[in-house]
């Protein structure tokens, strides 16, 4: 087995090997093993790198599909649903703008002066699928019945765009390569169903001279359904609209979507960002998400999400993970985040009932974990190392625990807990501190309890902020043998009325 491809493998088994119920106790509970670990995770990253510029499909990474423990074929049988029979579809080109206006009822009209300028000036058209299923060879043939077909499908290159509307469905089968034109303004946008898999869809050309903010993109909107699976994406997206900003799924509006959509086992390249926006039972499991440019996977208002094995490295436009706008019921689970240039994951407005499991966070430039007025967050079994800031951040955070997580040399708090409601009530037990600047800090975290926290390697802080002066306790019983309660008051503005959970700890 090549070098490098050894120490991807390696990626992938981390969480399993060092997450998990009953082995968060037995690995780097010292300064030697916490050394030993960040050296492992630093050159698994350098590894991965090298290999960022080549790979098409996480299998590349590994000498195996199952490198992410994902069970693709089983996966995808679980995953996949039967569609009805569609009848063949039909095509036809339509005005850009009428397709522009069918996109706009579900996400809205911003940055869409942008993709008109990106378009040609005589008459602007889009490929509309009207209804029934359409395949990409099906395009193809209809395209060379048209005239100039030249300047709509040129090769593999795509240089007009293709909207998918509400009663049509297009199916993107495996060797398919798909190169968006930039300076002809190509996108595809689907208010209908579609279905990837094993295709390549990347950026081609300069920017366009009008309009050099364009980028190709993917959108999903309004009723529409996306499954994408075993896909290479790469370069896509412009501008801080979700639906333009790379590969999206936004499900807004009074209607529910025809199905539930899913990203399974695809790698994002230089894709700005990825959006999930009021989606149902979405699974994002074993994706790569990498790149110079990486951008960030972001849920909001979406409900019973898993986020389960996938990679995010280097992302640069913020969190590597966002869950946000009362997000409800998300599991994530076995992700491993390195290098991201803000939090590693960051959980926010009102995204309750969140299971936070078994995950690796390396070397973000803000916070390992970062939570904040989110209720009901288990947050359990997951190492976060070496990042500049807390590994893990919980804020207004009412009935949330924190228990068996590996805290280790993070360059402010290990654990910092804040602004708790009054009458709130957080347990945490069995983690592990190591090397932290400060091992446990609070500000009006009200009532804490801490059972099994082993802070043998925690010196020379162990407590600050509103439980500085309670140092004693710990110091008493580095490695938790007695319950410590641990009050630091709360502020009543915060107060809120009792939580209840309901998130299930064997979704």
């Amino acid at each position: 087995m090549p070098k490098g491809r050894r120490h991807i493998s390696w990626v992938a088994g981390l969480v399993t090997a060092l997450c998990g119920v009953g082995a968060t106790m037995s690995h780097a509970q010292n300064m030697q093993g916490y050394t030993a670990l960040r050296e492992q995770v630093a050159g698994v990253y350098a590894e991965l790198q090298d290999q960022v510029p080549t790979i098409r499909t996480p299998a590349d990474l590994t000498d195996s599909a199952q490198a992410l423990n994902v069970d693709q074929s089983n996966l995808q049988q679980k995953l996949a649903h039967s569609r009805p029979e569609m009848q063949a579809g039909t095509l036809d080109l339509i005005d850009l703008r009428l397709a522009l206006v069918q996109i706009s009822f579900a996400v809205g009209s911003n940055d869409q002066i942008t993709i008109v300028r990106a378009q040609p000036e005589d008459q602007p058209k889009v490929i509309a699928i009207q209804d029934g299923a359409v395949d990409l060879s099906q395009i193809r043939d209809w395209i060379a019945t048209q005239p100039n077909p030249e300047t709509l499908l040129s090769g593999d290159t795509l240089r007009t765009p293709i909207i998918v509307l509400q009663d049509a469905r297009l199916t993107i089968e495996p060797g398919e390569n798909i190169m968006l034109s930039r300076p002809d303004g190509a996108f595809i946008a689907n208010l209908g169903e579609m279905i990837v898999d094993g295709a390549a869809f990347t950026v081609t050309g300069d920017e366009h001279p009008q309009s050099p903010n364009f980028v190709p993109f993917l959108t999903t909107a309004g009723t529409g359904m996306a499954q994408i699976s075993n896909s290479l994406f790469e370069g896509l997206g412009f501008g801080d609209t979700a639906a333009f900003s790379g590969v999206s799924i936004i499900n807004r509006g009074l209607y529910a979507a025809i199905g539930d959509s899913y990203l399974v086992q695809n790698v994002m390249r230089d894709v700005r960002k990825v959006t999930f926006d009021s989606t149902e039972n979405t699974v994002i499991k074993g994706n790569v998400f990498v790149g110079e440019r990486a951008g960030t996977v972001e849920l909001r208002h979406a409900q019973n999400a898993r986020i389960i094995a996938n990679i995010f490295a280097d992302s640069a436009r913020g969190s590597a993970l966002r869950i946000t706008d009362g997000s409800t019921g998300t599991t994530l689970n076995r992700n491993v985040v390195l290098n991201s240039t803000s939090n590693g994951i960051t959980v926010n407005h009102a995204s309750s009932n969140t299971i936070i499991s078994d995950n690796i966070i390396w070397k973000s430039a803000g916070g390992g974990l970062s939570i904040t007025g989110s209720d009901c967050v288990y947050v359990a079994n997951n190492i976060a190392i070496d990042n500049r800031r807390k590994g893990i951040e919980l804020r207004t955070s009412h009935s949330s625990e924190v228990i068996g997580n590996h805290l280790l040399g993070n360059q402010s708090a290990g654990l910092f807990i804040g602004d708790q409601p009054i009458g709130s009530h957080t347990a945490i037990s069995d983690n592990i501190f190591v090397g932290n600047r400060i091992g446990l800090s609070s500000a009006s975290a009200h009532r804490l309890t801490l059972h099994g926290n082993n802070f043998s390697n925690q010196f020379p802080r162990f407590l600050d902020g509103d439980l500085a002066s309670q140092s004693h306790k710990i110091v008493a019983d580095l490695r938790g043998e007695e319950d410590i309660d641990l009050t630091a008051g709360g502020i009543q503005m915060f107060a809120t009325a009792p939580v209840t959970c309901t998130f299930k700890l064997d979704s």
